[in-house]
Formats: structure tokens, C-alpha cells, sequence
């Protein structure tokens, strides 16, 4: 009985360092200041297996705003919220906005096979060291999905959204905000 009140104890303090981490603000520097070298090096794989840095990858979507969808395939709410991206992508068509997926999956063919299973449209990288890397660090990514909006010089302007169906990624992404 003592080993059963003692792995409720451990689930429900787990559980709750898992809710507060949703909960915490993305870190304030985040849209005040440009990524560091640090950052932009970060080495990404493209769906055909070449690296590249993660500035070359932002720089290619300057003139655009930009939605970057941190995910995995192995995350199941990642995958639940495929149906809210889908209606984003599609009431933003007119608007000029890039998708940029950054996945932090290890395995190459659980990625690729993800995307195709779920026909997830966009652009696709995943992250070379997998979750543990130098722009995951830099944003404090603490869950996924994770939404992050760059403006069209590729600063952040929404620093942290873990939900697809927020009203205010569709209002940033288009301008209108009120």
C-alpha cells in the first residue's frame, strides 16, 4: 500500500512540473535581441540529408513572416494538432507566410515517415543533435508543439504558443491584431 501512495505522490508531482512548464513565460530576451552565432550555426538536415545552418534556412524566408513549429513525430499532441495547423495554413494562404517544421526527432525515417504519413505540408528540417541543441536551448523549448513567429526581418515577434487554434498566431501571422 506504502509503494502505491508513493507512486501517486511521484505521478502527481510530475504531472505538475510537466503543466508549469507549458505555463512558464518564453524568456524576455527572446524579441529583443537577434540570434547569437551561437544559434545561428545550428545544424539542421533537410529532407534530402544535407546539413545546413539555421541562419542559412531563416535567411532564405526574409520578406515573409515566418511560423516555426517545433514537433516530432513521436509527440502525440504534436500529432493532434496537425488538424489546427492545417486550418492555419489554409485560412493564412493569401497572407505571405512561410511554415518552417523544425523536428526534434534522432530517427530520420520515423520523421520522414511521419510527414508523409500525415501529409504535413511545409518546409521540413530536423534538428542534427535532436531536442538538445543550440536554438532549442536559446528559446527554452520545454514542450513541443511549440509555435514561434519570426516577422519578416526574421525577429521574433511571438515568442511562445503551445497551441495551433490560439487566435493570436492567426492575428500575427496576418495583421490583425487589434
Amino acid at each position: 500500500m506504502n509503494k502505491r501512495i508513493l507512486l501517486l505522490i511521484v505521478v502527481v508531482v510530475f504531472s505538475t512540473k510537466l503543466l508549469s512548464a507549458q505555463d512558464r513565460p518564453a524568456p524576455k530576451y527572446l524579441t529583443i535581441q537577434e540570434f547569437p552565432d551561437s544559434v545561428n550555426n545550428t545544424v539542421l538536415k533537410s529532407m534530402n540529408g544535407k546539413s545546413t545552418s539555421l541562419s542559412d534556412v531563416l535567411d532564405s524566408y526574409i520578406g515573409k513572416k515566418v511560423l516555426v513549429d517545433f514537433w516530432a513525430s513521436w509527440c502525440k499532441d504534436c500529432l493532434v494538432s496537425l488538424p489546427g495547423y492545417n486550418k492555419l495554413r489554409k485560412k493564412t494562404e493569401s497572407s505571405d507566410v512561410a511554415y518552417l517544421l523544425l523536428s526534434v526527432d534522432k530517427e530520420d525515417e520515423k520523421w520522414k515517415g511521419a510527414i508523409s504519413r500525415f501529409n504535413i505540408l511545409g518546409d521540413h528540417y530536423r534538428f542534427d543533435r535532436g531536442w538538445k541543441n543550440p536554438f532549442s536551448n536559446y528559446v527554452d523549448l520545454d514542450w513541443i508543439p511549440r509555435y514561434i513567429v519570426l516577422d519578416e526581418e526574421g525577429k521574433i515577434i511571438e515568442p511562445k504558443s503551445i497551441h495551433i487554434d490560439d487566435s493570436s498566431l492567426f492575428e500575427i501571422l496576418t495583421d490583425t491584431r487589434k
